[in-house]
């Protein structure tokens, strides 16, 4: 089994599209993917078709990739994770995966940083703790801590 081929039909498998949503291999998203989790750990890809190998035969159709992605996930827990964290952040920054969530009526930020997410003032009603636990102190409130005792045990 090639590398690249067992990448991009287990991102199909996590991300099948539909309903105005690109499969995954669609977005063009395979190459950047793989270098995400090389990135991350260099065998990862590796690692993933050693897994999918060691199931058998490699699967010919979505429905074998399917069950095959599910048996990766039961074996292979920690490493199916990593894939699928990878898989789906790598998915929805791609152009064609922004436009979609766009045409949904949703405002998308597909760069959060520099400007950040736009923020809502903080409410003390809203936004509270209500699990009472913990407290929050008022900007105003805060003081300052003087470290000069620290500073002089650290000298």
């Amino acid at each position: 089994m090639v590398e690249s081929e067992a990448l991009v039909a287990l991102i199909d498998t996590l991300l099948p599209g539909g309903e105005g949503f690109p499969a995954a291999s669609a977005t063009g998203m395979a190459a950047v993917f793989a270098e995400r989790l090389r990135a991350a750990d260099h065998d990862l890809p590796t690692r993933l078709v050693g897994a999918i190998a060691a199931q058998g035969r490699a699967p010919e159709d979505a429905e074998g990739w399917r069950m095959a992605a599910e048996r990766l996930e039961a074996v292979e827990p920690k490493l199916f994770e990593e894939l699928r964290k990878y898989a789906y952040l790598t998915y929805y920054e791609q152009p064609m995966t922004i436009a979609a969530i766009r045409a949904l009526g949703i405002r998308y930020n597909a760069t959060p940083l520099p400007e950040g997410y736009p923020a809502e003032p903080f409410e003390k009603e809203r936004d509270a703790p209500r699990h009472q636990r913990g407290r929050w102190i008022a900007t105003g409130d805060v003081k300052r801590v003087d470290l000069a005792q620290i500073k002089s045990e650290i000298s």
